[in-house]
Parts: C-alpha cells; structure tokens; sequence
C-alpha cells in the first residue's frame, strides 16, 4: 500500500508504488498491480485499507513531489501500531527527508517512529549517484547471497562519497543547522504570505519548505530564473525549497528579495484582471 500523491521513483519497481497517473500510465502494463493507494495522512483510511493480507505499506515522512505535506501528528506513530498488529511491514521511503533535511538526520525521528525499512539516497552521495536499503536484520537476512543486485551495486567510488558525505553531515551539525535556518526562511516566507494575495501557506520541516500558490507557478519559476534563482516545483501551485544545508542565511534573504519582487508583479496582475470589466457581447 502507498499513498495518494506519494512518489518513491519512476524505475519500474518503484513506479509501481508511484501515485502520479502521468508516470505510471506510460508503463501501466509493466507495473505491478499488486499496489493500492489511500489517502496521504488519514489514519482512518489507513485503518480501513490496512489488513492482515497487506504486504507493506510504503510512506514518505513528508510528501515532497506530492506538495510538501507533513504527516499530521499522530499519523506516523498509528501506522506503526496498525502494521505492528496486522503483521504488516512499515517502510519510510526518506530518499529526500533524510540526512538531516528536515532537521533530524532522519525525519522520522520528529514523530519517534521507527520502520522495519528504510530507502534513502539523494544527499547520501554529496553528489554522486547512490542509494541504500536499510532494514532490520530479519528482513535483510531473508535475502539470499545474489538473490538480489546491481550493476553498479557497492560502486567503491559513490561509497567512498557517501562515506565523506555522512562524516560532514556528522561532524558540522548540518541537521541543527537546516533546523535553524529554515524556521527563520519560513518566517520570511510566512511575512510573505501575509504580504501578497497569490500566496496561501507555507509549510515543511527544516529546510524542505513549500510556498503555495493560489495561481500556477510557471510564470514565477521563469522570472526568477532570469535573475539568477533556480526554484523547483512540486505540483503545478507549490514552489518546493530543497537548498543545500550549507547555504547561508544571506543567500536565503537574497532568494526572498527575487521572490518578493516577481510576487509584487503577480499581485498586480491579478488586481487588474479583476478590476478589468467584461467584453461587451
């Protein structure tokens, strides 16, 4: 079971536990059928569609393509109780949470919850492609010796990589850091929600932050591009903030002053078009 506007990849195996119809209706005759999908932080759902016949359940601590949401409170901690009762197994894909995005090296560790299996990747590397399962012992042990690899499975080089990237992620706080410095980029942004009427919330965890829009994004991301900031989006209303945890808060303000201005023009344009009186029949 996965989750509606969930995304853990778009490689076979993976699109299979991939919400999004655009991806997964390309290769709907590959993909497994074996996946159902509920709604994303409703633990009454989970409650309905979770039984003793379910294999696993796959959930992003915070959805990031899907939007940003943050599990609710409570949510995490009642799928491990529902997993933990029906002998289901919990997995937290934290491929983008992890590594002290959010503030935590693993978001999970913001509800106290802890899965039978965990996919991370992404910052792992610094840069260098790589990704790692990690899971209990029972699990990992139920694979046998070549039962399951890859090509480039264990490449020295990424794991080298990933080797340097922790000891930095341990030994300069960077989770601390992307605590402290997205409380106060979500306050600027928070000031800007307040300031113009195309915006409606911010929300997110450390520095995994997304602004939504009550218009579409396209516009603000190809403005901004031209003055030198790259944005990313997530969904066609929600600019998504992913910045490296070494930024500085300097470099964050800079990026609130390009989008101050960009959304001052978009609050203009949309005074005018309400203002401007219909054509005449």
């Amino acid at each position: 079971i996965s989750t509606v506007k969930g995304f853990h990849g778009k490689t076979l195996g993976a699109l299979s536990a991939t919400w999004n119809p655009k991806y997964r209706n390309p290769f709907k005759s590959l993909i497994s059928e074996n996946f159902k999908f509920m709604p994303f932080g409703k633990l009454e759902k989970a409650e309905e569609t979770i039984t003793e016949e379910t294999a696993a359940v796959i959930v992003e601590p915070v959805q990031g393509e899907g939007g940003v949401h943050v599990a609710p409170p409570g949510y995490l901690q009642g799928l491990r109780e529902i997993c933990d009762d029906r002998g289901v197994v919990l997995i937290f894909d934290e491929v983008q949470t992890g590594f002290g995005r959010t503030g935590r090296m693993w978001a999970s560790e913001h509800w106290n919850v802890t899965p039978d299996i965990m996919c991370v990747a992404k910052a792992l590397g610094g840069g260098l492609p790589i990704g790692a399962t990690i899971a209990k012992a029972d699990i990992m042990d139920s694979l046998k010796t070549g039962e399951h690899s890859s090509t480039f499975g264990g490449n020295p080089l990424a794991c080298a990589a990933a080797c340097a990237t922790i000891d930095v992620i341990l030994e300069e706080n960077l989770p601390e850091r992307a605590q402290s410095l997205g409380k106060r980029f979500k306050r600027i942004l928070e000031k800007m929600v307040d300031e113009f009427r195309v915006l409606r919330e911010v929300r997110g965890l450390g520095l995994m932050i997304g602004l939504e829009s009550r218009l579409f994004v396209y516009n603000v991301l190809m403005k901004a591009l031209e003055d030198g900031l790259i944005l990313l989006y997530s969904g066609r209303n929600v600019i998504r903030f992913l910045p490296p945890l070494v930024i500085e808060i300097n470099q964050l303000e800079r990026a609130a002053e390009i989008l101050k201005g960009i959304f001052a023009e978009e609050d203009k344009s949309l005074i005018e078009k309400r203002r401007k009186p219909p054509s005449a029949l």
